[in-house]
């Protein structure tokens, strides 16, 4: 059976650290996604961008539910911006809700978006998406190169996981993390949401860094599924 893939590409990855659009990174993206019929749909984050609107409107006093709809607004821009590098390959705007998935892929383009709704992590978007359109493997593309036990930014003894179970998954997750991941602009590499959606469905799933495009172009143009990327999460 041929691969159907949706790929989450985390906000932050477009950004550099001033903030400054990656156009070159947005153009690599597009030429790697032009150049294979595997992919159907792509969610991209709010990143860096979206943090600070998001600082700035509790700052003045936000409720959460504004704050979460910053982060979602930024995140329509940036889906906005790769639908543009990508031309008639995409579909010219970003879905706004999971409805418009199956009525949108008839068109034989893929299908790009930002967040939904408040409350609602992009990557938990990037999973009802795929259950939605029937993919067979979501890709995570962070700033990381897999998943790892704790904070690789923060610890030189940090353990990356080659693979993963969706059980361990969550031990590694909901033990290192941050105790407010439900709010506005906190990151999430993988959250409850995504867990039920993910355990209910069949889809593989793998985090890859998405600075390295060549581990991109392995898995999307060579079709190399089996090489040693990123981490994959195996089923318990």
């Amino acid at each position: 059976m041929e691969k159907k893939f949706v790929l989450k590409i985390g906000g932050s990855l477009l950004f550099d650290e001033n903030l400054e659009l990656r156009e070159n990174k947005i153009n690599q993206f597009a030429e790697i996604i032009k150049n294979t019929k595997n992919i159907v749909a792509i969610i991209v984050g709010g990143g860096k961008v979206a943090r600070k609107y998001i600082s700035a409107a509790e700052k003045l006093n936000a409720g959460k539910s504004l704050c979460d709809m910053f982060g979602i607004r930024v995140s329509r821009i940036n889906a906005l911006l790769l639908i543009t590098a990508l031309g008639d390959k995409a579909y010219p705007e970003p879905i706004t809700r999971v409805e418009n998935v199956r009525t949108l892929s008839i068109f034989d383009r893929i299908i790009v978006s930002g967040g939904f709704i408040p409350g609602q992590s992009t990557t938990s978007v990037a999973l009802e998406v795929a259950e939605a359109i029937g993919a067979t493997d979501v890709l995570i593309s962070t700033d990381v190169d897999g998943v790892y036990n704790k904070d690789p930014n923060k610890y030189k003894d940090a353990k990356k996981y080659v693979s993963i179970s969706i059980s361990e998954l969550e031990k590694v997750i909901f033990q290192t993390g941050s105790k407010n991941q439900s709010d506005p602009g906190e990151y999430r590499i993988f959250d409850a949401v995504s867990f039920h959606l993910l355990k209910r469905n069949n889809m593989e799933l793998r985090f890859i860094n998405g600075e390295k495009m060549s581990d991109l172009k392995k898995i999307l143009i060579e079709k190399d599924y089996e090489a040693n990327i990123g981490t994959k999460v195996l089923r318990d």
